[in-house]
């Protein structure tokens, strides 16, 4: 039997006797979902990481076989009780890569607490860049004084040193301090507001913590 889905909505399937037989895709889907689950053995190295069903109000859980590299299940929300049911049915995880979410903690220490947590390379990754940007923003001045430093050419002394004249970083004006100090606060925000979005809080809570609309912390994200 051969399938074929055409940009017009509707699929054709193909039987031995070469008849062609037009259905709509929901009946395709209808049929999909009526096989089985394909059952998987259960991982000892899980990854966990949320997913959005409906961007900015509904999430689940993806957890992820990693030696296999395919998922192994899909949860309908991201909360620490749904992922410690999940590790409680399914014993046998040994590791779990997640996130620094405080739910994905707590399901993962209450499902297996005998498993190791670690964080994924890809969150340890993303913190590192965070943390590098706001220090570079916060210490720009400093940073561009070491690298006109590093362009200075060497002076011989009498004595047969070699040394390189640093000049005194330029005073900066009001208005550049005052920017700068404002860049440096939008950015300890900006790096607060994903903290508490990676732990599970909603961008209402995150609003109320950080002085910010809702407006602006959804931007933020």
């Amino acid at each position: 039997m051969a399938l074929g889905v055409s940009l017009g909505g509707q699929a054709g399937v193909r039987l031995s006797h070469d008849w062609d037989l037009a259905v709509s895709r929901n009946t395709l889907l209808r049929g999909l979902r009526r096989l089985p689950v394909p059952s998987y053995a259960t991982p000892t190295a899980l990854g966990v990481d949320d997913f959005a069903l409906r961007k900015r109000q509904t999430y689940g859980t993806i957890l992820v076989d990693l030696e296999r590299r395919q998922p192994v299940a899909l949860l309908p929300d991201r909360t620490a009780e749904t992922v410690a049911q999940w590790l409680r049915e399914h014993p046998g995880v040994e590791v779990i890569a997640r996130d620094r979410a405080q739910a994905y903690a707590e399901g993962a220490r209450h499902g297996a607490p005998a498993a190791t947590q670690i964080a994924d390379r890809f969150h340890l990754l993303q913190n590192l860049a965070e943390a590098l940007t706001q220090v570079c923003t916060t210490h720009a001045t400093a940073l561009d004084a070491v690298n006109a430093a590093g362009r200075q050419l060497p002076v011989s002394l009498p004595d047969g040193t070699v040394a390189v004249p640093v000049p005194p970083p330029p005073t900066p004006p009001p208005e550049q301090e005052r920017a700068a100090r404002r860049a440096a606060h939008r950015q300890a925000t900006y790096a607060t507001v994903w903290a508490l979005h990676r732990q599970g809080w909603t961008v209402r809570a995150i609003a109320g913590q950080v002085g910010r609309s809702c407006r602006t912390i959804e931007r933020y994200l």
